[in-house]
């Protein structure tokens, strides 16, 4: 079943949507880049032949059209208040700021 994100939720954490957007699109490469770390394709080396004699256990095969898509996972971590985003030199300059102070 399709479900639509509410758009207006999302405005409710951030006055700007183009930031949410941007932090959601980091932390969807981020879910997909883990997905392909933990489900590598299967690669042939230079010594093999390509043959398809063995085929790969029914457990192994993972229908990736139930599986929910890193886009809607990265949206909703966002809407549940679990994806927190600042800005790259934030950090930098909160401690030169402090610095300047004393």
């Amino acid at each position: 079943m399709i479900e639509t994100i509410p758009f207006s939720k999302l405005e409710e954490r951030s006055g700007d949507l183009f930031e949410l957007v941007v932090a959601a699109a980091k932390r969807t490469r981020q879910i997909n880049t883990l997905r392909i770390a933990k489900n590598p394709l299967p690669s042939i080396n230079e010594n093999e032949e390509e043959t398809f004699e063995e085929t790969p256990d029914e457990e192994e095969i993972i229908d990736w059209d139930k599986v929910e898509k890193p886009t809607t996972q990265a949206l909703k971590e966002m809407l549940c208040g679990k994806l927190n985003y600042r800005y790259a030199g934030e950090d930098q300059e909160e401690e030169s700021e402090s610095e300047i102070e004393e």
